[in-house]
């Protein structure tokens, strides 16, 4: 596969791309730039001057805010076919940092050259519209998440991924049931900072949730078994 074609096949998977026909895919993929880097590096810093958003191929990476008091706040967790600042288009400085938790190949997309893509492509423009539309409702989630008790944000967060991880039945139905046990798919430090909280006191409320039999824990804090749901629907309301 050539270059070209790769690019155009990692365009054609993005959400944010995906009702485009191959004219404006290859249009798009004239302004794309891709860029491959390590685990842990910084792509840009909140307050660093806009010039590009990006769309992520491979690989993981996280957005995040740092904090007055000096701690930083994940807002979310960036996939593969998911594209992200957005809203570089529109503003002058980044509103957040992010930092990539695996090795990462992303796409670049020049701030003025795709505003000059976007006046001649509406469809392309609408469905960035949604994009961002969708980014701000996760944004006002996250911060009522941040107004609820640690307890109840963890509650939330498992349940999250235990519906993320659904399993066909072990009957052969096709209707899929929650997995009993789920697979963590970052660290407890980048989890702490995911749910706004410390490691300690994150570390604290497994061990509550442990004490009450709602989990259970493997010995790497990696999967976790789910005893409870009930019990974890009703921490995640308290």
């Amino acid at each position: 596969m050539t270059v070209e074609d790769q690019t155009l096949a990692d365009l054609r998977r993005a959400e944010l791309f995906g009702h485009l026909d191959d004219a404006q895919l290859h249009r798009l993929a004239e302004v794309a730039q891709s860029r491959r880097m390590g685990a842990e590096e910084t792509l840009f810093l909140q307050g660093d001057a806009t010039d590009a958003f990006y769309l992520l191929a491979e690989g993981r990476l996280k957005v995040f805010k740092l904090l007055r008091d000096g701690r930083t706040a994940t807002i979310r967790h960036v996939e593969p076919g998911q594209s992200f600042a957005e809203a570089a288009l529109f503003h002058d400085t980044y509103p957040a940092s992010t930092e990539t938790l695996t090795e990462c190949l992303l796409y670049r997309f020049d701030k003025q050259r795709m505003l000059t893509l976007l006046l001649a492509e509406p469809r392309l423009a609408v469905d960035l519209l949604a994009a961002m539309a969708e980014l701000l409702g996760l944004l006002n989630r996250r911060v009522e998440e941040l107004l609820l008790p640690v307890p109840a944000r963890l509650a939330r967060y498992l349940l999250a991924r235990a519906d993320e991880q659904l399993e066909p039945a072990a009957t052969g139905s096709a209707t899929p049931e929650v997995p009993r046990v789920i697979r963590l798919p970052v660290t407890k430090r980048e989890l702490a900072a995911r749910l706004g909280t410390v490691p300690e006191t994150l570390s604290r409320t497994f061990d509550r949730f442990k004490r009450a039999q709602v989990i259970r824990m493997s010995g790497d804090h990696r999967l976790i078994e789910i005893l409870s749901f009930d019990q974890l629907h009703r921490l995640a309301q308290e």
